[in-house]
């Protein structure tokens, strides 16, 4: 997986939010803070209105949020780590304990977007992969897990 997409600073531990707009409020920091956006509200109202069209929580305590926003200058994959599971209305009720946050550029082709997508559900698909994920201690564990996720 490209660095410009994915590095060590795009990994957050011990997420101290209790609800979906608090994470999604984090989310949006993150993506202003690694340099992907400079705009915070719109990342946020992005997120929120993509998860209006149908949960991107999957199973077992997995999130994929995600959207696409012109305000984004450059995809970027983020991975947040809850120290406390989230309520999500995931695929399976589960609390979220774990997001991988995709901004991608309202510009970039959909396919980029898709792509990128499906390449981590795809991943997300292996029992073993989300359960080395979820009880990952450090985030150099994390990193050589999801730069494991070949985007095709």
């Amino acid at each position: 997986m490209q660095k410009e997409l994915f590095n060590l600073n795009h990994i957050y531990f011990d997420v101290d939010c209790k609800t979906q707009k608090e994470a999604f409020t984090f989310i949006a920091n993150a993506f202003v803070e690694n340099g992907v956006s400079d705009n915070l509200k719109k990342c946020f109202k992005g997120l929120v209105k993509r998860e209006k069209e149908g949960t991107t929580g999957f199973n077992d305590g997995i999130a994929i949020p995600h959207a696409r926003i012109k305000e984004i200058s450059r995809p970027g994959l983020f991975v947040f780590l809850f120290k406390d599971g989230i309520e999500w209305k995931s695929i399976d009720d589960s609390k979220v304990k774990l997001a991988i946050a995709l901004a991608i550029p309202e510009t970039n082709s959909g396919s980029e977007h898709i792509k990128i997508l499906s390449s981590v559900a795809r991943k997300l698909v292996d029992q073993e992969f989300c359960k080395n994920l979820l009880s990952a201690k450090s985030k150099e564990a994390v990193y050589k897990l999801i730069s494991e996720i070949e985007i095709k």
